[in-house]
């Protein structure tokens, strides 16, 4: 049978998620404050007019809308009794995100937070080769990443979205917590005057340290992201400023796997407990930064 994907929101995340999903054979019907027409005719899905209408219509709801709407439109989706897929933050606070986990618990549902940097695959190799010992006790872990300052202004009023840290750092502390568990420790500084350039560093309760850096830069170049794992018997490193040509697309292989698992019941790489513990980390980054 089918898979109907209801996609609310039709801005760059949207623009990710619908090819992958018409790839994977769903059908697809989108939802949006304003008229995604365009959108639609571009990817070749229907449009609902209503979040009701597009809850009522899909098996699976994903959230590309803005942070500060994903409490409000997964707990539609999950009072519809549906499963959902929630684009990075899962919520705008921890305490948010909570609640979420615990309604779609409550409910019987599916509740995946979208953090894709698991799914590229240099850093799910990395994890591999740490997890194998390749390195030994890891020491440290040199976390970077840099994107084109956002032009849509509601990433840049930190009271909807979280700044850099809840929108882009958030991926890297993800990534610190996946490969080096919990955080004990955490400090953090702006490395300009806009707060848009930010630098963490995190200790952890099992030993080792990471440095996790975010930027929202100038148009060039654009997106640069690397990775440094350092441990007694060596280093791994990457570095990039692109996905490499040949790669599967880590949104395709993201969505794969939240659709193995509804069809099969197999675990999927992100937890809704891990988005929860994303979200409360980048709010002890922004703690840190005020005080």
């Amino acid at each position: 049978m089918t898979l109907r994907v209801g996609v609310v929101g039709a801005g760059s995340m949207a623009e990710a998620h619908v090819p992958a999903w018409r790839a994977l054979g769903a059908d697809v019907t989108v939802h949006s404050l304003r008229p995604p027409t365009g959108f639609a005719s571009r990817h070749g899905v229907a449009v609902a007019d209503s979040l009701a209408t597009l809850v009522a219509s899909s098996d699976v709801v994903d959230v590309c809308s803005p942070t500060s709407t994903h409490e409000e439109v997964v707990l539609n989706a999950i009072a519809g009794g549906r499963d959902v897929v929630c684009e990075k933050p899962l919520a705008r606070t921890s305490r948010a995100a909570q609640s979420l986990v615990d309604h779609a618990a409550a409910a019987g549902v599916m509740l995946f937070p979208a953090h894709v940097v698991r799914y590229f695959p240099a850093y799910r190799d990395l994890e591999q080769r740490v997890r194998a010992g390749e390195v030994g006790a890891v020491r440290s872990l040199d976390l970077s990443r840099q994107v084109a300052s956002p032009r849509e202004g509601w990433f840049h009023d930190r009271a909807r979205s979280g700044g850099v840290v809840l929108d882009l750092m958030v991926h890297d502390l993800d990534q610190a917590l996946w490969l080096l568990g919990p955080v004990r420790t955490v400090s953090a500084q702006r490395l300009d005057v806009d707060g848009e350039w930010v630098r963490a560093r995190l200790g952890h309760a099992g030993g080792g340290t990471s440095t996790v850096e975010a930027r929202w830069g100038p148009p060039e170049p654009g997106f640069a992201t690397s990775a440094v794992v350092r441990g007694g018997a060596g280093t791994l490193q990457h570095s990039a400023t692109d996905v490499p040509a040949g790669v599967d697309d880590p949104y395709l292989l993201e969505l794969r796997d939240v659709v193995d698992h509804l069809r099969t019941g197999s675990g999927t790489r992100v937890s809704a407990e891990d988005g929860v513990a994303a979200v409360a980390l980048a709010e002890r980054v922004l703690r840190a930064l005020s005080d």
